[in-house]
């Protein structure tokens, strides 16, 4: 898993769009750094949200380990899915 996420990968993680991901961001859901290009979620805020999701969908908890090899499945199917 990468230190910087982006708003696609983060979007990838939630289900959700990258618009929703921006409007996240902007509301105070999610913590990013804003870059000339966008939004970079840092490493840890995604483990955070995405281990609020696990949690709330499935009621599993999950080691930091386990969640970064999760994550890092979900955005390899998607890159490989997407073409990106």
């Amino acid at each position: 898993m990468d230190d910087q996420l982006s708003t696609k990968e983060m979007s990838w993680i939630l289900g959700r769009s990258q618009g929703s991901v921006r409007d996240m961001i902007r509301d105070g859901e999610l913590e990013a750094a804003r870059i000339v290009s966008g939004f970079r979620i840092p490493k840890d805020e995604a483990l955070r949200v995405a281990r609020q999701r696990v949690e709330a969908e499935a009621g599993r908890k999950l080691s930091d380990r386990q969640l970064e090899t999760l994550i890092d499945e979900v955005i390899a199917t998607n890159r490989a899915t997407t073409g990106a």
